[in-house]
């Protein structure tokens, strides 16, 4: 999420937590990180910093419970740069690409060591890796760029979008789903499309235009023939209200779409089952927060018992899910959408709470390798 939707965009998003009781912590409280032994004990956290700060990746190693929150800092020398887009790990590397800096990282996740790529202020966003390649969206000019692995220095194509800035991106199927998102027409005005491209990934051409809940933002796989998008919709900034929200599953090879109003925040995805985070005012401002999974099958929605510490007014930020032992991971802003430090929590599957750190500004997504 980019700074110029931060406020408005958390608003408008409805979000799923796991909620558990426990005595709150004081602000800057660490907690023992505990150790697993699992085929995926290594986290990459980005905290994508705003655009007048800097981005970082902070590692967390499970099997000796140790988070480094300097780590690309430490193992390079130099920071990572300005607004962090996204981050994947494909094979031995982690892919981050930074937004401002206009850059693409590659880094080899053994030595944290990193080779860094100038993509020529092409503004690169979120990513998506798929057949020995990367592929970027980007909003100057707004495309998806492909990258292959083995020369990450080289545009190897574009494929050119419309009008509308794009976010997320998968593949499956031979195809890749990107939302079109929204445009700011440079007064911090904004306004929102209801689409996703399907882009061929043999031609590398778009085939097929979906209309979907407005303001579409992240798309992700859920089974090998799905993807589901979140639409934050837009909202009312006197009542706080939103419309044209919801939530969209694709089918990937037919190309027919299934909508809820569900409204999802943020989201993740663990064994064919969506995570997600929900967030609403009400008329009198007040937020009302609510942690969920959601069924892309049948469509429905279950609470997830899980709470944040009581004293601390920190927005959740992002939800991840560990792969192997379904442990739910949710990162949180810092509070007051402020440039300070936010935190990541640990809870297991059923919501009882593990531990809580301090981790980087904007933490946004949670990588487990």
């Amino acid at each position: 999420m980019k700074k110029t939707l931060r406020i408005a965009a958390l608003i408008a998003m409805t979000a799923v937590v796991v909620a558990c009781e426990k005595e709150p912590q004081p602000e800057g409280t660490t907690e023992a990180i505990e150790v697993q032994q699992a085929p995926k004990n290594h986290a990459i956290i980005l905290n994508e910093g705003d655009r007048n700060g800097i981005a970082s990746l902070s590692y967390l190693n499970l099997a000796t419970g140790t988070l480094n929150n300097d780590w690309f800092l430490a193992n390079n020398e130099r920071n990572l740069g300005v607004l962090g887009g996204d981050v994947v790990v494909y094979g031995s590397k982690a892919y981050v690409t930074v937004s401002m800096s206009g850059t693409l990282e590659v880094i080899d996740t053994a030595t944290g060591a990193s080779q860094q790529y100038n993509l020529n202020n092409c503004y690169p966003n979120r990513l998506t890796a798929h057949g020995g390649k990367i592929y970027i969206t980007c909003h100057n000019p707004r495309s998806v760029i492909r990258i292959d692995t083995t020369a990450p220095g080289t545009k190897e194509a574009e494929c050119l979008l419309g009008d509308y800035n794009p976010e997320g991106i998968a593949a499956l199927n031979g195809r890749l789903f990107v939302a079109s998102s929204y445009v700011d027409d440079g007064t911090g005005n904004l306004t929102y499309d209801n689409k996703l491209y399907v882009i061929d990934i043999n031609g590398f051409n778009v085939i097929s235009t979906l209309t979907i809940p407005t303001n579409p933002q992240k798309v992700l796989p859920v089974d090998n023939n799905h993807v589901v998008v979140n639409g934050w919709g837009e909202w009312d900034m006197n009542t706080g209200a939103t419309f044209d929200h919801g939530t969209a599953v694709v089918d990937a090879q037919t190309l027919a779409v299934t909508t809820s109003p569900q409204l999802i925040s943020f989201m993740a995805v663990r064994n064919g089952m969506v995570y997600g985070i929900a967030s609403t005012y009400d008329q009198s401002w007040t937020q009302h927060i609510e942690y969920l999974t959601f069924n892309p099958t049948t469509l429905e929605t279950s609470s997830l018992p899980i709470r944040l510490d009581d004293n601390v007014t920190n927005n959740p930020y992002s939800i991840a899910v560990h792969p192997d032992n379904g442990d739910i991971y949710i990162t949180t802003d810092g509070g007051t959408y402020s440039n300070t430090e936010g935190d990541v929590y640990c809870f297991s599957s059923n919501g009882t709470r593990r531990w809580r750190n301090q981790v980087g500004v904007y933490p946004s997504k949670i990588v487990f390798y």
